[in-house]
Order: structure tokens, then C-alpha cells, then sequence
């Protein structure tokens, strides 16, 4: 008996003021709404952000030897029948559905240098076709273009790496690294196009 008599105190209340209760109505709706599509909007953010993190990196899934992640060396890299299983797995019926898509590639660190300079830098090596099936790295070109598949020596330079050693479209540098020999090698490469990732250690 209490609980409705308390309701239609309150009822009446809301009738006798309509202005009041219409204001009060319309600025809960517009804040609940407004609350939705906040967290909506941070929650797609959020997707976004991660799957650009996982595309400009290395992958949800990296297959690798596990001396690679540490020594980043050459002769540590995955044997070619080691390779070739995993591409088989990958192919196999009842993974091929849960696989967006797949990239092979070999990133060593090395030393990049000019004229103007030498300063660390990764190099990746890459099968540009699947590289931008992977990664929207092809799509932050800024100058120049993305690599070719019948590119020879060509490089494709992150921005600050561009700016550190004063390069510009069609110089050359060149890079040291340790070979499969355990020896230095350089190599003398073009740049023939020039990226913005918006990440300082990708660029």
C-alpha cells in the first residue's frame, strides 16, 4: 500500500510539472546517448589501434627459431624445410579459414649510413606483394612509391631514418650487416620510396 501511494505521489508530481519533467526526460536521453556512442566510439578506437599494432609488427602468430628473437643473426633464421612445413600447415583445410593472411620476411639489424652520417637501423626484407596484403605499411607513402615485386636493391626508408641521414628520393646508402658467414657485408641500396608511419621506432 505504501510503495502506491508513493507512486502516484510521484506520477501526480511529474504531471504537475510537465515543463520540468520533460526537461529532465530529454537531458537524461541525450546523455545516456551520448555516453553510448562515447564508448562505442573508444571501443572502436581501440580495435583500430590494436590492429594496426599487430599488422605494423610481426602478427598475432610468428613462426621463428627461437635463437632468432634474441640474436636477430642471419644464420639464425628459419630453415627452408622448416618453412615450407609451416606454409603447409598454414594451407592445411582446417587452418586456412582462421588465416586472414600471411607474410614471410627476415628483419636483421644492421647499420645504415651517408654522407651525412650512420645511425642503427632494422632492415626487413620482404615479398612486397604479401607484405601489403599484411601490412598497411604500403599505404603511409609519403613520397616516391611502395616496393615492386621486380625491385633489385631498392629500399623503402621510413621517414626519420630519411631526415637522420639527410637522404632524399633516389639517394643511395648503405647498410652493413653480419652475413650467413658471420662476416660484415654491405650493400649499397636506392631509396625508391619514402614512408610515415606515425610510430618514431617504424619510421
Amino acid at each position: 500500500m505504501r510503495a502506491r501511494v508513493l507512486v502516484l505521489l510521484a506520477m501526480r508530481n511529474l504531471r504537475r510539472h510537465v515543463r520540468r519533467t520533460v526537461l529532465t526526460s530529454s537531458a537524461m536521453i541525450v546523455g545516456g546517448a551520448l555516453l553510448v556512442f562515447t564508448f562505442s566510439l573508444g571501443d572502436g578506437y581501440h580495435e583500430q589501434w590494436i590492429d594496426s599494432g599487430v599488422r605494423l609488427g610481426e602478427g598475432h602468430v610468428t613462426i621463428e627459431r627461437p635463437e632468432f628473437r634474441v640474436s636477430r643473426r642471419i644464420e639464425d633464421r628459419l630453415p627452408a624445410a622448416v618453412r615450407r612445413a609451416a606454409e603447409e600447415a598454414i594451407e592445411s583445410p582446417e587452418v586456412a579459414p582462421r588465416v586472414v593472411a600471411t607474410t614471410a620476411k627476415l628483419a636483421v639489424n644492421a647499420l645504415a649510413s651517408s654522407a651525412a652520417g650512420a645511425r642503427p637501423a632494422r632492415i626487413v626484407a620482404v615479398d612486397p606483394v604479401a607484405e601489403a596484403d599484411f601490412s598497411p605499411i604500403d599505404e603511409r607513402v609519403i613520397e616516391g612509391r611502395y616496393l615492386a615485386p621486380d625491385d633489385r636493391l631498392a629500399a623503402y626508408v621510413g621517414v626519420e631514418l630519411i631526415d637522420s641521414l639527410e637522404l632524399r628520393l633516389g639517394s643511395r646508402f648503405v647498410v652493413q650487416a653480419q652475413d650467413a658467414e658471420r662476416e660484415i657485408a654491405g650493400q649499397l641500396l636506392r631509396v625508391v620510396g619514402i614512408f610515415e608511419s606515425g610510430v618514431p621506432e617504424v619510421d
